[in-house]
């Protein structure tokens, strides 16, 4: 998982003063927002226990802060939220309560009790009784108990936010943190195309034979498997479609299964439709990860199909990379620009950039940080390596809605600082300090 900073918001309080609101991304999708003296009091408590391991936390400044002070600030706070989620002397504990708290008053959803509807692969629901402050590890958990899953295999599943249900078609968006609260990143998405969906989140095809084992584990497994081939993630020959219809139509799952991993690309996870820049510049490709590759099938000017396999092991490092938008809007999804790039070996020390355009970049990052621990488990050498990078982009500022929300309610991700007129309403922020100023 990733944070980051994009958006800068100035408010202005009750009595005209003038404070700063940052806005918090995990993963690409706003996760909540916070002001300084927020993150300064948290760090202050985390000190008192954890010490020195905690890394070093933005200084406050007593004048007024220059565009420059003010963005060098956004970059310290957003590497500071970096390094302490990832920091394991530091007590998850403590962590996630800070931010399940930050996310919660940022969108005002009261602590209740409530209905949430998770998908299964095939489209049916299972609805869990939750509070609205239950984290996605909790609700996972209860989802286990209502599809009587073992709690040992929680470690192979996961909660993902997806999109455009319909038809048996959807996008998946991201990933759930463990520590998110599913019910608030659900209300905050604004759209009714979006639901939160249990998949498998491994990618090691050792790890069928242990799920299998298991007779609900098992159905879980051939319902995704399903899911998957009707939306094209992998394709098997006509000889091979035609015994898997046969196993479907009589529903031997698990030999349906065993077939299945005989299937080219059966197990990757696939994105959408994006643009790579090889073999040649701006080639339409579809990207798929698996344990062992990236296997990228690009159509070339020549309208002929090119399939490129990437070995994992080759890959040294990858980064994501925003570059904004042209016109700085952002209520124009389209505009926005994300930038997925690997690092890959071609023999003899030879190494070159592999960069793929597509806004699922997040997610691919996602991918490659699950195979990484897959692999580190197995004692393969992976190097663990992971970069976001934010170029400084000229953008005029401007006032923009509340919650900066793209037409799909899929806030934008780029360099912006806007301002807004504080309100009554917005509990979210009182409390402001000399700091925030």
């Amino acid at each position: 998982m990733h944070f980051n900073i994009p958006v800068i918001e100035e408010q202005t309080d009750k009595l005209g003063g003038r404070f700063v609101v940052y806005h918090v991304y995990l993963d690409g999708l706003l996760y909540c927002k916070m002001k300084y003296s927020d993150m300064h009091k948290w760090d202050e408590e985390l000190r008192r226990v954890f010490g020195d391991c905690l890394p070093p936390f933005p200084p406050n400044y007593y004048l007024s802060m220059t565009e420059t002070m003010e963005d060098e600030r956004r970059l310290l706070l957003e590497q500071y939220l970096q390094k302490v989620s990832a920091n394991s002397s530091i007590s998850k504990h403590e962590i996630y309560t800070f931010l399940r708290k930050m996310q919660q008053e940022t969108f005002k959803i009261p602590i209740q009790n409530c209905l949430l509807e998770v998908l299964l692969p095939d489209g049916e629901k299972v609805r869990a009784d939750i509070q609205s402050s239950d984290p996605a590890e909790r609700v996972l958990e209860i989802v286990f108990c209502k599809l009587q899953l073992p709690r040992q295999m929680l470690e192979y599943f996961d909660l993902f936010l997806v999109e455009g249900v319909s038809g048996g078609q959807y996008s998946v968006l991201k990933k759930l943190a463990p520590f998110e609260l599913p019910y608030v990143t659900l209300k905050s998405m604004n759209d009714e195309q979006c639901m939160i969906m249990i998949r498998k989140s491994y990618f090691d095809p050792e790890i069928d034979r242990i799920v299998m084992e298991n007779s609900c584990g098992l159905n879980l497994l051939y319902l995704q498997a399903i899911s998957d081939m009707e939306m094209g993630c992998w394709t098997p020959a006509n000889e091979q479609l035609e015994k898997l219809r046969s196993l479907q139509e009589t529903g031997r799952k698990k030999e349906f299964l065993e077939v299945a991993q005989q299937v080219k690309h059966y197990g990757y996870m696939q994105a959408e439709a994006c643009i790579c820049e090889h073999p040649e510049p701006n080639s339409p490709t579809v990207v798929r990860v698996g344990y062992e590759e990236i296997n990228c099938c690009t159509q070339l000017l020549s309208n002929q199909a090119e399939e490129t396999s990437f070995e994992i092991s080759k890959v040294r490092c990858w980064s994501v990379r925003l570059l904004g938008t042209s016109t700085g809007n952002p209520s124009e999804e389209d505009d926005i620009k994300l930038e997925f790039s690997f690092e890959y070996c071609y023999g003899n020390d030879t190494w070159k950039w592999i960069t793929i355009h597509t806004h699922q970049a997040f997610l691919l990052s996602t991918f490659m940080h699950q195979v990484k621990a897959e692999h580190a488990a197995k004692n393969l050498d992976l190097v663990d390596e992971m970069e976001i990078e934010m170029p400084h982009v000229q953008i005029k500022k401007q006032s923009f809605p509340k919650y900066l929300k793209t037409d799909k309610a899929r806030p934008t991700l780029t360099r912006i600082k806007s301002t807004v007129q504080g309100s009554k309403e917005d509990d979210v922020f009182e409390g402001i300090q000399e700091k925030d100023l």
